[in-house]
């Protein structure tokens, strides 16, 4: 086969760009011909990654700079500008295009006029492909008729002067309508809220997400893995992560006030990975912690979950964040909120414990009764077995080779 990736960036992008470019280099493993095509790539493009939007830097900078303005007045990616590009690296040539993450990046219209004459798959990594622009409606259900006065405009993605969340909608509305694109979902969850969006002619197919089981994995003596990375080992250690500790969504900064309240009796250490900024700081105030800043390196990233106690997970929304996934192929239970597919991930006292969203008390007592050592002292062993039976990158693996096969053969077939 002969298959195209498509996302906004390299891993560097976040969770939806990390699947494609770790599905790119799994497909390769096994000898299919793959190209990642990615709007930015922080490690560089190469005979693999190909820079979506052309080699040449001033079509490169026009494209950007057009999709900018379109956002900020409302109607973000509107124009197909990255047909040109596309056009230029012979997309036509692929047996199949498989879109990500396009939200700053690729428009709706390009999977429109792509997917006229090739399978186009196109994975819901987030609520954006049926709403106005939003990620994550939250509590608003506007999408479900039409969006219309978005409560999230002048906030990424919907930074812009103009609320043009009702005509964006509508585009990918009738994207939906050709009833061209096949779409999967990493979690029921996603699948379901997709589908009685009213937007989807069908449901989603479900593919979980996957990890690297070989190098997300436990370690057999944490407090050296610790001194080898420098960090202390006189305390219990919770990790926390977020692209950016400023993402309200990531609930970092709840996760910090459940931390504090019991640093008096047991003073645990809190490790963040992801990005932050100098002012930030404040929120730690009173705490024992390390920032590591944000990691592309699986490898680094892998030692670091496996360094910890437990992975303090407090997002608000999320769909099947591959740091839940890797924390615990790396043997480190979760513990956090129970929003959405996050159930499912960590069933209840197996590998972790999870209480209501927003639910701090309850929270707390959970947290105070894994310091005390009163649980959890099976879950890190369980935690790794359920990823090694459902969350592998075998298992993510098969399942797109199973769909891409029977898309191509159905499309050759017409």
């Amino acid at each position: 086969m002969f298959i195209a990736q498509l996302s906004k960036a390299d891993r560097s992008g976040g969770g939806a760009s990390r699947v494609a470019e770790d599905l790119t280099s799994a497909l390769l493993s096994i000898g299919h011909n793959v190209v990642h095509f990615a709007s930015y790539a922080s490690n560089g493009f190469n005979n693999i990654r190909y820079p979506l939007y052309g080699s040449n830097r001033w079509l490169q900078y026009t494209i950007r700079k057009s999709h900018n303005l379109s956002r900020r007045i409302g109607v973000a990616e509107i124009l197909p500008l990255e047909m040109m590009p596309l056009w230029q690296a012979h997309i036509s040539d692929f047996d199949l295009l498989h879109f990500h993450d396009i939200t700053s990046a690729i428009s709706p219209l390009t999977l429109a006029w792509l997917s006229r004459n090739k399978p186009v798959v196109w994975t819901i990594h987030d609520c954006s492909v049926f709403t106005g622009g939003c990620l994550y409606p939250m509590e608003c259900i506007a999408y479900k008729s039409h969006c219309h006065n978005c409560p999230q405009i002048g906030t990424w993605p919907l930074d812009s002067i103009f609320d043009g969340t009702h005509l964006m909608q509508t585009v990918k509305m009738r994207l939906h309508a050709t009833k061209r694109i096949r779409y999967v979902a990493p979690s029921e969850w996603m699948s379901k809220i997709a589908f009685e969006s009213g937007k989807l002619p069908v449901a989603p197919d479900v593919i979980t997400n996957g990890v690297d089981t070989e190098t997300y994995k436990p370690v057999a003596d944490r407090h050296a893995l610790r001194s080898s990375l420098g960090l202390p080992d006189d305390g219990m250690m919770f990790i926390v992560s977020a692209g950016h500790l400023r993402d309200p969504r990531k609930g970092i900064h709840l996760a910090l006030k459940a931390i504090r309240s019991l640093t008096a009796e047991f003073n645990p250490w809190v490790l963040l990975v992801g990005a932050m900024n100098e002012e930030d700081k404040y929120l730690f105030d009173g705490l024992r912690w390390i920032a590591t800043g944000y990691i592309n390196d699986p490898v680094i990233s892998a030692n670091y979950y496996a360094a910890a106690d437990a992975f303090l997970f407090c997002s608000l929304a999320d769909n099947q964040p591959l740091a839940v996934l890797e924390s615990l192929s790396s043997g480190t239970p979760v513990i956090g909120f129970a929003s959405e597919e996050i159930t499912k991930m960590v069933p209840d006292d197996i590998c972790g414990q999870l209480v209501p969203t927003n639910d701090l008390h309850a929270l707390i007592v959970i947290l105070r009764r894994f310091l005390r050592g009163e649980i959890g002292q099976h879950w890190p062993q369980q935690a790794r077995s359920i990823i090694e039976k459902k969350h592998s990158i075998k298992i993510h693996l098969q399942a797109h080779i199973n769909l891409y096969n029977s898309l191509i053969n159905s499309h050759l077939s017409v």
